[in-house]
């Protein structure tokens, strides 16, 4: 029987995808524009009538729903796919298939390339484009050219400083209904954890377990509550942090942070709305990339959720973990205090300012009954006493990409480092037994690491790397995936300008002194200190990363050039 390859068969999906391209590159190069088709369907043979004819009849329809679909990775990749998808009144368009297959044109590339053109303020090379037609490939050209506008309004990840004010107004609704039952000190016997199929969620599950008896509500996106609760035990796994007997303590519960009453059903919000007695909010997206506008729906929206969650039935304490990031990135000795954030002048990108918008909310929802604990946190690494991290985090894309083409940035960037399991045992012990008073707490690293030492960090343990100027590595990088070689970093070339890259990677020259006297008092008697990122530490996290496969072995022991 005549049939298309399927997507369950990825081997005659890639072959089908590449002899459409070329059937389409030899039409162009051949025949007449008007006569070169839109649309290029391959059979494996074709439907023939008895007397050996065609069967036209049986032809498949003509779809441009492509089988073997590759979904948007990257911002650039989904405002691209936008621009096609809307150019070609198609409902989806994979990043590795061609934009003719896809149902364009000459005139349509005409037009799609002058939209492309003016989002990214740039002129494209047409005969570029034309050997490769794809969104991924395009995505790469646009980054190449496409220099990072940095700062305020005209980051286009970002929204203006007078936009974020409006934003960080809390809504009327967020404030403890009539009847609710006062918050309690605990011991609780009820603990909702967001975020609790992530990296730092894990860590976090674990401390709630093993501090306190508490049932934990663990929300996470699933078909089902039990299997939610299987995601949330396998991510235990993964990081060496289950335990026999967590099954009777976790509860999963269906639901999506992106979605109004969390995706739960009337039930559900309801019933978990009476039983949870405290709320650790971790659930963020966490990309660099995304523009302010999409990542609010989670970062903003999902915490004004769980805000509302938190004012119904009974008055729920909130610990939100929030981010160093939410501080404005100005030259210079700076005080970050343990205070309420004033002026967003100098929050850039959309992650950052996502950020300093919740964390505003959090104190505004305070100011009217809401018990919230807001934890500014330096950069999530990998546990202290294993190594285990998670590999999606932009610093460890940074180690990987640098170590794929053999050199860092010379770059004056400051980073406050800080083992994940550090920063859960405070939380957990902040919210179950400090007695602390609602607040901000700061949480940096034990001391700020420049990239310089991360770098002779590197070097010390086996990674022969070159510290070039930003320039020239810049250079080295871009050419590297322009050469098509893999690198960890081309998902964030649009973050990376020729001179120097988007502030969403780092203020230069910015140097935070982060007021810590409610967390020390928090912590008094604890005997929680965060631990020193020196070369013993980052030896453990090389042989994590090597264990599981996301970096090489290193090669060498010898200092840097």
């Amino acid at each position: 029987m005549s049939r298309e390859p399927v997507a369950n068969e990825p081997l005659a999906s890639s072959q089908a995808s590449r002899l459409r391209s070329e059937l389409r590159t030899y039409a162009l190069t051949h025949l007449p524009k008007a006569m070169v088709p839109a649309h290029f369907v391959v059979l494996r043979e074709l439907p023939e009538l008895p007397n050996g004819k065609v069967d036209r009849g049986n032809l498949p329809p003509l779809t441009t729903d492509v089988v073997d679909y590759v979904a948007p990775r990257t911002a650039t990749e989904i405002q691209i796919a936008g621009i096609w998808q809307d150019l070609l009144g198609i409902a989806r368009a994979s990043v590795e298939t061609s934009f003719f297959e896809l149902g364009g044109d000459s005139l349509t590339m005409l037009q799609m390339s002058a939209r492309v053109g003016d989002a990214y303020q740039i002129r494209l090379d047409l005969s570029r484009l034309l050997e490769n037609p794809t969104i991924a490939h395009l995505a790469q050209m646009v980054s190449m050219q496409a220099a990072p506008k940095l700062t305020g309004m005209d980051n286009q990840r970002g929204i203006k400083p007078e936009e974020l004010l409006a934003e960080a107004v809390l809504p009327e609704d967020v404030v403890p209904e009539a009847g609710a039952i006062p918050a309690h000190p605990g011991p609780y016997q009820a603990i909702l954890l967001t975020g609790g199929t992530g990296y730092t969620g894990a860590f976090l599950l674990r401390e709630l377990l093993d501090r306190s008896n508490a049932s934990i509500y663990v929300i996470a996106r699933a078909e089902d509550d039990a299997a939610a609760a299987a995601r949330v035990r396998q991510n235990l796994q993964e990081y060496g942090l289950a335990r026999d007997g967590d099954e009777r303590r976790i509860c999963g519960i269906a639901g999506d942070m992106s979605r109004p009453y969390l995706g739960l059903s009337r039930k559900t919000y309801v019933e978990l709305a009476a039983r949870a007695e405290i709320i650790v909010h971790n659930a963020a997206d966490s990309s660099w990339t995304v523009p302010y506008g999409r990542i609010k729906v989670v970062n903003v929206l999902g915490g004004l959720e769980v805000l509302r969650l938190a004012c119904r039935a009974r008055i729920k304490p909130v610990h939100f973990m929030c981010s160093i990031a939410v501080y404005s990135g100005v030259p210079g000795e700076q005080q970050a205090l343990e205070a309420e954030l004033a002026s967003p002048d100098h929050v850039v990108g959309g992650y950052r300012q996502s950020k300093w918008v919740i964390d505003k909310l959090m104190n505004r929802a305070r100011e009217r009954g809401v018990p919230t604990y807001v934890y500014r946190v330096g950069a999530i690494t990998g546990a202290s006493s294993t190594g285990a991290c998670a590999t999606d985090t932009f610093i460890n894309d940074l180690i990987k990409g640098c170590i794929q083409i053999g050199s860092i940035l010379d770059y004056d960037l400051h980073l406050d480092l800080v083992p994940v399991d550090y920063c859960a045992a405070v939380v957990a012990h902040v919210a179950l037994a400090s007695g602390a008073a609602p607040g901000v707490f700061n949480v940096p690293g034990a001391r700020s690491v420049s990239m310089n030492e991360v770098v002779d960090l590197l070097v010390e343990c086996g990674y022969p790397l070159r510290r070039v100027p930003y320039p020239d590595w810049h250079g080295e990088l871009t050419a590297a995936v322009e050469r098509g070689e893999e690198n960890q970093l081309a998902r964030y070339l649009g973050l990376f300008g020729k001179d120097k890259p988007a502030e969403e990677i780092g203020y230069p020259g910015y140097k935070p002194v982060f007021g810590t006297a409610r967390l020390r008092a928090a912590l008094e008697g604890s005997g929680l200190t965060c631990p020193d990122m020196n070369l013993a530490m980052w030896r453990r996290y090389i042989d994590y990363f090597v264990s599981i496969g996301f970096l090489p072995a290193p090669t060498a022991n010898q200092r840097i050039s």
